[in-house]
């Protein structure tokens, strides 16, 4: 009881910004998704995701795959009109290069991470995302 006491202040802002991403994992869960789409895996991650550290992201994504055309499930997601939600297509079999240091946790950046197989196909994929910003990072490391 006494080492739990001692070692609280360390750890509750770890379990703080764990909360936090919950709730982020359940307002994606409430993220609906265009017909012609299925998930073909998803993470999720706190931690400092870009930046040089005194704050803590919060990101929840989800790889998908699709048919038809991009611009309509960008107007899909655009009408629902959520804080925080991201689209990203997949160009040349890698996601695109611009940004991507502020966007996706450092083991998620590349699209290998996000397949179960290197053999599987890479087109016709996008990825879309929540990402939250915490200014205070506390006495979390990952946030650092």
């Amino acid at each position: 009881m006494a080492c739990g006491v001692i070692l609280f202040p360390f750890s509750k802002d770890s379990l703080l910004h764990d909360f936090r991403l919950g709730g982020y994992a359940s307002a994606f869960r409430r993220v609906a998704h265009p017909g012609g789409t299925v998930r073909v895996s998803s993470h999720q991650a706190v931690g400092l995701i870009s930046g040089n550290g005194n704050h803590c992201n919060y990101f929840v994504g989800e790889l998908r795959r699709y048919t038809g055309d991009p611009q309509t499930i960008a107007d899909f997601y655009a009408a629902q009109a959520v804080p925080d939600l991201g689209l990203l297509f997949i160009e040349n079999g890698e996601f695109p290069a611009l940004g991507l240091d502020e966007v996706l946790p450092y083991r998620l950046d590349v699209l290998s991470a996000w397949l179960d197989s290197p053999a599987a196909p890479r087109d016709h994929l996008y990825l879309v995302y929540l990402l939250g910003i915490d200014l205070d990072p506390g006495w979390d490391m990952r946030c650092h």
